[in-house]
């Protein structure tokens, strides 16, 4: 465990915040009944104390804590993930499926993902594509990653394997 930790983002279940946590002896210091005293330090920025944010966050938080929650995030993340790898192969395209079952992304190479250099040898221009094809029939993927969420259900998954091989096959068919 951390001294102190910096969390963004995700702690706001998809609304703008950041939260900053760690021990008690040191998290006491932006404590504002220490102020003047010296050793009170100002802790200001964008994504504090938004109120619409903060209930966000605890409704999250309150998700995140129901029973087997992980474990459903993960198995439907590694299904999807392992659904896209083997798309791929279907497709006979050069693919890489790297990250863990809840955030992953697909690289069209044939080089192993073992860091940040692996990444760059794969083909953006196929990428690209790729997400278009997605796009059109319907699945939104981000721009360079998948994300999971506990409201995907088995409909939705069906449905986003059945999209990534028709998208992998229709990149397949271009040219490369």
């Amino acid at each position: 465990m951390p001294d102190l930790a910096a969390f963004g983002k995700i702690v706001g279940g998809g609304f703008p915040l950041a939260a900053v946590a760690g021990r008690r002896d040191f998290m006491r210091h932006f404590s504002h009944d220490l102020d003047g005293t010296g050793e009170f330090v100002q802790q200001a920025g964008t994504l504090n104390g938004n109120p619409i944010a903060a209930a966000a966050g605890l409704a999250t938080l309150a998700e995140l804590r129901r029973p087997g929650s992980y474990e459903r995030l993960f198995a439907t993340g590694a299904r999807l993930k392992q659904g896209l790898e083997a798309a791929a192969r279907r497709a006979g395209l050069p693919a890489q499926v790297a990250g863990e079952a809840p955030v992953f992304e697909i690289y069209f190479t044939d080089r192993p993902i073992t860091d940040y250099r692996a990444t760059l040898t794969a083909d953006r221009d196929r990428h690209a594509a790729f997400t278009r094809e997605m796009l059109v029939r319907g699945v939104v993927k981000a721009a360079q990653k998948f994300y999971v969420s506990l409201v995907h259900a088995d409909t939705e998954v069906a449905r986003t394997l059945q999209v990534f091989e028709e998208s992998l096959a229709a990149v397949a068919g271009t040219s490369h």
